[in-house]
């Protein structure tokens, strides 16, 4: 089942979408929280698809690949829909990513190495690692603080939510 492209702005035409990796990517695990966690529609796609427009963001800011972070961001909870993972789902879902990466045919080594290392990493949240790696746990925190700002943040996730509030110039009243 594919799920049409929703924005605001102008639709783009077929042979866009068709000719897109991004679209072609969303296309895939679209299918796959259909066919493996139908239950869980509203979670998977709010989280991934929040997760993955928070990296481009953070991307462009810091002047690394838009498109190479939104996949990372796109995938980065993958094992939580394919093996219904949740110890581990950052190993697992290096793996599925390097798979499913490799499958499409779209991505080069180099790509998919960086995509899956960020996979590999993203809750290592107190560890410092590789810029790619940093723009996904950015995004994932950003997605779960953001999810209703009236919720409690997580305690492993403060420090990294204030630094990313003054990276971003809000004037927000931080979290303790």
């Amino acid at each position: 089942m594919i799920i049409p492209y929703l924005t605001p702005h102008k639709q783009p035409n077929s042979t866009q979408l068709s000719e897109n990796r991004l679209e072609l990517l969303r296309n895939k695990i679209d299918t796959l929280i259909f066919e493996k966690q139908p239950q869980k529609i509203r979670f998977f796609i709010e989280h991934l698809y929040s997760v993955a427009r928070y990296c481009a963001l953070l991307a462009m800011k810091r002047n690394l690949s838009a498109e190479l972070a939104m996949t990372a961001g796109m995938l980065h909870d993958i094992a939580r829909i394919t093996d219904n993972a949740n110890q581990d789902h950052d190993t697992l879902g290096a793996q599925r990513t390097r798979e499913i990466l490799a499958e499409m045919g779209l991505y080069d080594e180099a790509e998919i190495s960086t995509i899956a290392t960020a996979v590999l990493h993203h809750c290592e949240k107190s560890t410092l690692h590789e810029p790619y790696d940093e723009i996904l746990k950015d995004a994932d925190v950003l997605s779960h603080c953001m999810y209703n700002p009236a919720f409690p943040i997580s305690k492993w996730e403060v420090v990294r939510y204030n630094n990313l509030l003054d990276e971003l110039g809000c004037g927000c009243t931080k979290q303790q």
